[in-house]
């Protein structure tokens, strides 16, 4: 159910964490504020209340259709900065539907980055080991470096009182990389769920702001966005996937080649002193080698 009112969970300097709708969040963000939208929307093809899912009815009172979501995308772009970017993810399912909602959003020059979770989905049949990342772009939007293709490893179904749907904290990471995301930017998941997609944004010292109407996921992501925006969880900024290192860039010397030791070759033969004469230390001492 959604909440009457915005409730605040985590405000801090730069990590701000409410109870509230999608609609109602970005809507009080001023226009043209917002670098990324990043977000993993709870689209309807995920069963999030059936009888089968007991797990997720726990946390989900149902999901959103793709032109419901279109909607929130829609307020979403007149939110972003000339350059900014919109990333949803997707299922397969998902996925047709997912890109009509964006365009009619207003995105044009729609990318797919592809997912792969290194372990197959559970149940039978096809199953499926990959998710996309529908990249939502404006006529100036930025350039996003790296390649196409994320393999970081998806979070165990096993995982005690783990979000149903929780990405891992490596995915936002290699997105904000892409992004360009640093310490200027507004970065902002208005469907945060366990605030995993953020993680990367904070641990980079850029401003998030997560919301959700589950009071069950608010606290989860109040917790990990505190830990990611101290620095607790933080280590160095990784380049995006594709990105050369210095000695591979243009103009860098390049590494520093390695010393070759000399080891005296087994077949080599030895040198003796000729007949009748004293080796050299020998003749130095004035004396018998010794």
């Amino acid at each position: 159910m959604t909440p009457r009112a915005p409730c605040t969970a985590l405000s801090s300097e730069r990590v701000r964490v409410e109870r509230v709708s999608a609609e109602r969040l970005l809507g009080s963000l001023p226009d043209r504020s917002i670098d990324l939208l990043i977000t993993d929307p709870p689209y309807v093809s995920v069963n999030r209340s059936g009888s089968t899912g007991g797990h997720l009815s726990d946390w989900f009172a149902g999901g959103l259709t793709w032109p419901q979501i279109g909607r929130v995308f829609a307020l979403a772009r007149r939110k972003l900065k000339a350059d900014g970017v919109l990333m949803a993810m997707t299922n397969n399912d998902g996925l047709r539907e997912a890109i009509g909602a964006l365009e009619r959003a207003g995105f044009s020059g729609i990318r797919t980055i592809t997912w792969d979770r290194r372990y197959p989905g559970l149940g039978g049949g096809l199953r499926h080991q990959t998710e996309f990342v529908l990249v939502g772009r404006l006529p100036g939007s930025r350039t996003l470096s790296g390649v196409d293709l994320v393999s970081v490893a998806a979070v165990g179904p096993g995982t005690a009182n783990r979000y149903p749907t929780t990405k891992p904290d490596g995915l936002g990471r290699q997105l904000a990389a892409m992004a360009g995301i640093g310490r200027s930017s507004l970065v902002v998941d208005p469907f945060c769920g366990s605030g995993a997609l953020l993680v990367g944004a904070a641990e980079r010292g850029a401003s998030v702001i997560a919301g959700d109407v589950s009071a069950r996921a608010v606290r989860l992501a109040s917790v990990r966005l505190a830990q990611a925006g101290s620095g607790s969880s933080r280590s160095k900024p990784r380049p995006a996937v594709g990105t050369p290192s210095a000695s591979q860039r243009p103009g860098s010397p390049g590494p520093r080649p390695a010393k070759v030791q000399r080891r005296a070759s087994p077949h080599r033969p030895s040198r003796k002193p000729a007949a009748g004469r004293k080796p050299a230390r020998a003749r130095r001492q004035g004396g018998k080698a010794r």
